[in-house]
């Protein structure tokens, strides 16, 4: 008897230990996909972000189109789940691990990002009706012709992208234009074809935050601030964020600040109407 009670006190002592109750947060999941372009399939790889809050909730799509994969993309964005969004991070055709050539920003990277909205708004955890984008370096040209093609969006973010090729083609520097001839033959139809500004509506009702670093060498400041000026006359909110001594590769930290009012102010506010942006200059 004795022994018997010495093994249930000692098993009692042993107990494995419970299972964590809360897990670490945000949590990251896959978001793989396929595309078709013409006769092509692309494997696009993506990652999703999200919290603990019950949906639907506010998302935000991230472009990739800088150095580095999807999942090094959503480590650097996984962050912005805490605000209470999910927030999905996929590279576009060439980029990271997903598969196909760049084409510099071509048709299949536009369907990569809409394919990758209907995603998200076809998710019941998601407020469909509150979607931001935000695209970075050829990202960026990604999300702008999409903005001119796709109305779901309610918010885009533009970092260190580049809005009207004609223009940039003549004056850019060389390591720019030899990125662009391992891409595409920069012929007059192809550098059209990516111009956000030769596709713009007449009338934009969406909010757009701009992010360009002011010593920017790949891709000028004056692009952003002649896509700064195209939205305001087409009734766009528009605000500017032009980081002092910036790069091209500004990252996410150096602009985390001015992404989060934004978000608050045009995507998690809800159903009302965004806050009055700073204008864009013109």
């Amino acid at each position: 008897m004795l022994a018997i009670a010495l093994a249930g006190l000692i098993g009692a002592c042993h107990k494995p230990a419970a299972a964590p109750v809360n897990p670490a947060w945000p949590q990251i999941t896959p978001f793989n996909f396929q595309i078709s372009e013409d006769a092509n399939d692309y494997s696009i790889e993506g990652y999703l972000a999200e919290g603990r809050e019950p949906g639907p909730r506010p998302a935000m799509l991230v472009l990739n189109g800088e150095k580095g994969n999807a999942r090094e993309c959503i480590k650097s964005v996984a962050d912005f789940a805490t605000m209470g969004i999910r927030v999905v991070c996929v590279s576009l055709p060439g980029y990271g691990k997903s598969s196909g050539p760049g084409r510099f920003v071509g048709p299949q990277s536009v369907e990569t990002a809409r394919h990758a909205i209907d995603l998200l708004a076809a998710r019941p955890d998601v407020d469909s009706k509150r979607i931001a984008v935000w695209g970075m370096g050829d990202g960026a040209v990604a999300a702008g012709l999409l903005m001119d093609s796709d109305r779901r969006p309610r918010a885009f973010i533009l970092q260190s992208g580049a809005y009207d090729m004609l223009k940039l083609w003549p004056e850019a520097p060389l390591r720019t234009k030899l990125d662009i001839l391992r891409q595409v033959w920069p012929s007059i139809r192809a550098l059209k074809e990516r111009s956000v500004v030769e596709h713009l509506p007449g009338k934009l009702n969406c909010s757009i935050l701009i992010l360009h670093g002011e010593s920017d060498r790949r891709m000028p400041l004056k692009q952003a601030e002649q896509l700064a000026k195209a939205l305001s006359k087409r009734g766009a909110h528009i605000q500017t964020y032009y980081v002092p001594k910036g790069s091209h590769d500004l990252g996410t930290r150096a602009v985390a600040g001015p992404v989060r009012g934004f978000l608050r102010d045009n995507l998690i506010a809800g159903d009302q109407e965004p806050l009055a942006a700073t204008p864009g200059p013109g």
